[in-house]
């Protein structure tokens, strides 16, 4: 799978940057520190805080699971970026959240970026371009290793209670409603006051599943999420009309994965993935549970999905049937639909995608009235390059056909 390449960061851009965002705070109060969740103010954020100076530490959240049965609760790891100058002036800042099992197996991105650390284990570099764009405007990146990968403790499920509870539960410490410590075993609590409460999530294919799913929970403090490539059914990403897509299940998937220390203690829950996923494309409890469309009445996030139309790995059936159930339910949405596969808009789109992205999280996580909510439902690709704005989506009069054989 491919993600977004990362905004390139070459010394002389840095260090222009680093002039720039010190000419700035010298001459204005940062707006990003006067966020508040339901505010208002016109504009958008801006580079006003220094990312070289960004306050990088990791903690590891309880998620009260148990799911490698070793008899202690898993603690899930979570790398932060956040910038330093608020935390100093007693600001609190939302969060930009990405969780997902790639950051150690496969990397992020089309090169394949991973997370790295110092001698002490701290985060030093982050996939993707969030950090580098979003920190020095006021916001929190938050990069969660899934239960079973990385430097996580538990087991990967692929979609089920473990996956999703073991984000959802970070969403919750966020919000102050949950507890984390220092040290993935042992270590002091720590608590998040440096986050204002306010959460959005992101990320492409399982990231952007995941985002999905815990949206499904009905979360309290995920303001938004971002799913890009994203599956709303597990059964519709293996499965069409009971015809199997792959030669394999979400066992195969969850080994990809795994952390070298889940590989070892896992095997009940891969049998469990194996027997509960038949080839035979039956319907099972297994694909009950990862079905998160049967819980779109849950979601109190706003939602911009972004779907490739020639994406033949997560189908465009999970969007669409994601997108009318959001709609049953009247949750506020926003959609981009392009000529491509299964691939980022950063990719393909990059100029146009960074600043709505950027307006969106403006919007849902600081309050900025910048107009993103009445801008047009729907970006439409109709032809390669060429793009329509559509109000709505889909557009008035539109009904559904079915193709008949001659």
């Amino acid at each position: 799978m491919t993600n977004p390449a990362r905004i390139p960061r070459t010394p002389f851009t840095a260090l222009v940057l680093a002039a720039v965002v010190a000419l700035l705070s010298a001459l204005t109060v940062p707006a990003a520190a006067q966020a508040a969740p339901g505010g208002s103010r016109s504009g958008e954020s801006r580079p006003v805080y220094s990312y070289d100076r960004a306050i990088r530490e990791s903690v590891w959240v309880d998620t009260r699971l148990d799911g490698d049965g070793d008899g202690r609760t898993d603690r899930v790891a979570v790398d932060i970026a956040r910038p330093s100058e608020p935390a100093r002036q007693g600001h609190r800042v939302p969060v930009i959240m990405d969780a997902s099992p790639y950051y150690s197996c496969c990397g992020r991105g089309n090169e394949s970026q991973k997370k790295t650390y110092d001698a002490q284990g701290r985060p030093v570099r982050f996939p993707l371009f969030y950090d580098n764009y979003f920190v020095p405007r006021g916001y929190a990146t938050v990069l969660v290793d899934l239960a079973g990968t990385n430097r996580s403790d538990g087991c990967v499920d692929v979609g089920g209670r473990s996956d999703i509870r073991s984000a959802k539960a970070v969403v919750d410490w966020l919000g102050g409603r949950g507890r984390a410590y220092t040290a993935r075993t042992g270590g002091k609590p720590v608590t998040a006051g440096w986050s204002n409460g306010s959460t959005g999530m992101i990320g492409k294919s399982w990231d952007a599943t995941i985002a999905n799913g815990v949206a499904a929970t009905g979360v309290k403090g995920l303001k938004t999420i971002v799913p890009i490539a994203g599956i709303s059914s597990w059964y519709d990403y293996y499965f069409a009309k009971g015809a199997p897509l792959y030669d394999s299940g979400p066992d195969s998937l969850a080994q990809l994965v795994d952390s070298p220390d889940a590989q070892k203690r896992c095997a009940a829950v891969q049998k469990k993935l194996a027997e509960g996923a038949p080839r035979s494309g039956d319907w099972t409890g297994l694909w009950t549970e990862r079905d998160y469309v049967r819980d779109a009445g849950k979601v109190r996030a706003s939602v911009f999905l972004v779907h490739g139309m020639q994406d033949l790995n997560v189908r465009t059936r999970n969007a669409g049937q994601w997108w009318d159930a959001l709609a049953r339910h009247g949750v506020e949405r926003k959609v981009w639909l392009s000529q491509t596969g299964h691939v980022d808009p950063f990719d393909y789109r990059r100029g146009a995608w960074v600043k709505t992205l950027h307006h969106w999280f403006d919007h849902y996580l600081m309050g900025y009235d910048n107009g993103i909510e009445r801008a047009a439902m729907a970006d439409i690709e109709r032809s390669p390059g060429t793009w329509s704005a559509d109000p709505q989506w889909p557009a008035p009069g539109t009904s559904a056909t079915t193709l008949r054989p001659r």
